[in-house]
């Protein structure tokens, strides 16, 4: 049988590896503790910028863009793009470090040398409107129009938000179709009914037909973000 020798040297390799063990299991512990304090060392306040890119459309455009936010630690939140004719517009909400704001730009610009960019910081916080409303305009093309309906709704204190307008061949030929699309925007309350006589009184005046859809306001808050 083993002898007092092997018997001691049972022991102390069972307490051998209990030790070692423990030591790794405080190690590993005290690891995971500095973990977060390391991450809010290396934190940096971030803040959201509002970059624009408007210039010729070509492949990749999209691709050079978001590279060139990525490399400064830009996040984008939000973007919309498109096309008029050969030109490509394209807006992002970035998320950046609140110090990474000239020098993102600056990286943008740069990737898309033959193009235009622009850049300026975001709000914050975005004021829920006291009154939002859909407008959708149609009729047979004309000179004018737009700015005509775009100044009345000026001139009753509202701001236009998501505009797009088009025109297109009617069905079986004939004149052109405009159309009007947006979202009409108000901080202060507005008299729905004289809105809508006045409406009434340019679509007679300009031969258009103009549809309004006044929003709740849950859906207010969402057409204002």
């Amino acid at each position: 049988g083993p002898g007092p020798s092997s018997a001691f040297y049972t022991l102390w390799a069972s307490s051998h590896r209990t030790t070692r063990h423990t030591r790794s299991h405080k190690t590993m512990l005290a690891t995971r503790a500095l973990r977060p304090l390391a991450s809010l060392a290396t934190r940096r306040p971030l803040s959201q910028l509002v970059v624009s890119v408007v210039g010729p459309d070509r492949g990749g455009l999209v691709s050079s863009v978001t590279r060139a936010i990525a490399a400064h630690d830009g996040n984008v939140v939000e973007s919309s793009s498109f096309s008029i004719g050969p030109v490509f517009s394209m807006a992002m909400l970035v998320e950046a470090g609140a110090d990474q704001h000239a020098a993102l730009t600056s990286a943008v610009q740069s990737a898309v040398p033959g193009h235009s960019v622009s850049a300026h910081e975001a709000e914050e916080c975005v004021e829920a409107p006291a009154f939002a409303a859909a407008l959708d305009v149609s009729c047979a093309d004309g000179v004018g129009l737009i700015a005509r309906v775009t100044e009345f709704v000026a001139e009753e204190g509202l701001s236009l938000s998501k505009l797009e307008t088009k025109t297109e061949g009617a069905p079986h030929g004939g004149a052109q179709l405009f159309s009007l699309s947006g979202v009409m925007l108000s901080k202060d309350r507005v008299n729905e009914a004289k809105l809508a006589r006045g409406f009434k009184d340019l679509e007679l005046e300009m031969g258009v037909n103009i549809d309004m859809c006044v929003y709740d306001e849950a859906e207010a808050v969402k057409m204002a973000a």
